[in-house]
């Protein structure tokens, strides 16, 4: 495992006729970056055999063969891609939306006039669960802010949010990232908590799960469906249960955290991943993170701060999908 010499060219998104958003490439012809001067990933590919239902999409890279990962126990590359496309993806996201969201007029005044959101000049990503799920420190990882820093969204083990609330991506500018109340609680009840918060005025949900999928989470999934909204979901709080793992398994450091990993994925096959399918919703869009590591990535892709190795899962699978799916949300027609 190591670095790699050669340089490659990147295209990020998909060439489509129909949207200057839909590809970078179009403004930036080619982002061909030299892969010697940027961070080595480590992606888990445990020997578990976790990967055999790869083509689900639930964790892990494509384009490395299973069973190398399987001898290996994990994947080392650097990263590149995400680093050759970063200028241009801020580029992107520092002019405002090319046409306003598709909503009845009437909601998206009333969302702008009660929680200030502006659908205009900004994209709107919210980021909903039940409470205690890690809700505010993933919006603070999107960002690539620790949860002590002052311009981080405050946590804490019960729920400290009362009202939604935008918090602006320090590169992605025209991107606010909102923090929502816990659904099912005495102030924001189930059975309006959709209406109530505007969710169908925003271009993209992310869904914050704990060990299980809840029927509010589904319930969330299926409105989402009805307006279109792409939703991604979030099984959090990953290097907590890889640390409990790890702590059963001697061995190489890298190995052992693979095997962790590996048993995770399993149990998440098993519980959410298995709960999508038979709701029948985007089992392609659910992603294992930790939302320290994915602060590391995004602060190293911003050159906050500088690493030589980050040890991901579905990080940066995540942060590629969340814009994906905002910049489709509002392609021009």
């Amino acid at each position: 495992m190591g670095q790699a010499t050669s340089s490659k060219t990147i295209s990020f998104f998909t060439k489509r006729s129909d949207s200057v958003y839909e590809d970078i490439s179009n403004r930036f012809t080619k982002a061909t970056v030299s892969t010697l001067a940027v961070p080595v990933v480590i992606v888990a590919y445990p020997i578990l055999n976790a990967y055999t239902f790869q083509e689900s999409d639930i964790t892990g890279f494509r384009i490395i063969d299973g069973t190398i990962g399987g001898l290996l126990g994990v994947i080392a590359w650097p990263l590149a891609p995400f680093f050759a496309v970063w200028g241009a993806v801020t580029f992107i996201f520092k002019e405002k939306p090319p046409r306003t969201i598709n909503v009845p007029p009437e909601i998206r005044a009333k969302a702008e006039a009660e929680i200030q959101l502006d659908t205009v000049s900004f994209y709107n990503v919210a980021v909903v669960g039940m409470s205690g799920t890690g809700k505010s420190s993933l919006v603070n990882a999107i960002r690539g802010y620790k949860d002590t820093d002052k311009r981080a969204a405050k946590v804490g083990e019960v729920e400290t949010t009362a009202v939604p609330r935008p918090y602006p991506h320090p590169d992605l500018t025209t991107m606010v990232i909102w923090d929502m109340p816990g659904v099912g609680t005495k102030s924001h009840p189930r059975e309006t908590y959709f209406e109530d918060n505007y969710l169908c005025a925003f271009d993209l949900l992310v869904i914050v799960l704990g060990n299980r999928l809840m029927q509010d989470d589904i319930d969330i999934s299926l409105k989402a469906k009805q307006y279109k909204i792409p939703v991604l979901y979030v099984r959090s709080k990953a290097d907590q249960a890889i640390a409990s793992k790890e702590a059963r398994h001697q061995g190489d450091k890298e190995f052992v955290w693979a095997t962790a990993v590996g048993e995770l994925v399993l149990e998440v096959k098993d519980s959410v991943f298995s709960q999508l399918k038979e709701s029948r919703l985007n089992t392609k869009k659910l992603f294992i993170v930790s939302s320290s590591t994915l602060r590391q990535f995004v602060s190293t892709i911003n050159k906050q701060e500088k690493r030589k190795r980050l040890q991901l899962i579905d990080e940066e699978r995540f942060m590629t999908s969340l814009i994906e799916g905002v910049l489709a949300k509002r392609r021009k027609k």
